[in-house]
């Protein structure tokens, strides 16, 4: 009777409260699963994630450091973030880093080259890092306006954020001192090189040669600069003959082409 219960009991997808429940699965094969799933998630195991963030900080800081080295400390300052690591360096031994250096020019996202020791062997790799540069520069302490003389009280050191440095912006302040501004300048804005108009070919009130040159026909005419005028300067010229105005462009000392009449 109780062998006919036990059947019927296994039929059913039940057992018996006396047998002890018995997996399908082998010890073997529960082992050999574990260890395969280990070798797929490596990245993911607390020991891979902690080499990870060691190896990244070894970078950054090692980035950081050939940056300061290259550079004037009193006139450039760095951080830098992780923007792109491969995973396989990653996964090196921090201790192993011998070395990152930047790739040409540094920029907003500049790429580091990293060298590392593997298997007795030299090998690199490339990252890629957000840079943030300041630069101590000279910028306005007010407002100044176009035409304006630039002098030392208006102006002052201090550190700026450079994006992207391509030696445009002026770097100390007795470089424009005494110069004229080309255009308005804001509180706390750094002077590029192109603000600062060159010497004047053109005086305001000086009498010039304005030439006219279109589809092979060339005038001259004379007239009153009402603008001082550097090279490559728009300026304004009367002409009492023709009671107009006319936009030129400085070409040379008292010479402007015609760009336009007003």
């Amino acid at each position: 009777m109780i062998l006919i219960i036990m059947m019927t009991l296994s039929l059913l997808g039940g057992q018996s409260p006396a047998e002890p429940h018995i997996s399908p699965q082998t010890p073997d094969a529960a082992h050999t699963w574990q260890f395969e799933r280990t070798d797929l998630d490596i990245a993911d195991t607390p020991s891979a994630q902690k080499t990870g963030g060691e190896t990244r900080e070894v970078i950054i800081r090692k980035a950081l450091n050939a940056l300061n080295t290259s550079h004037d400390s009193d006139a450039y300052r760095f951080s830098v973030t992780p923007r792109w690591i491969p995973g396989s360096l990653e996964r090196v031994d921090a201790a192993k880093i011998t070395s990152v250096e930047p790739e040409g020019n540094v920029e907003r996202y500049t790429n580091f080259t990293v060298t590392y020791r593997e298997r007795g062997r030299t090998q690199t790799a490339n990252v890629q890092l957000m840079v943030e540069t300041e630069r101590m520069l000279p910028v306005a302490t007010q407002r100044i306006m176009s035409g304006d003389i630039l002098e030392n009280r208006s102006l002052e050191m201090r550190w700026v954020s450079v994006p992207y440095d391509r030696g445009q912006l002026v770097e100390q302040i007795n470089e424009i001192e005494g110069k004229t501004l080309r255009r308005t300048l804001s509180d706390g804005q750094p002077i590029r090189y192109a603000d600062i108009s060159s010497d004047y070919l053109v005086e305001a009130g000086d009498t010039v040669e304005m030439i006219y040159e279109q589809n092979g026909l060339r005038i001259v005419i004379e007239g009153e600069a009402r603008q001082s005028g550097a090279q490559d300067d728009e300026i304004t010229i009367y002409n009492k003959e023709t009671r107009k105005r006319y936009v030129g462009k400085v070409s040379s000392p008292g010479v402007v082409l015609w760009k336009g009449t007003l």
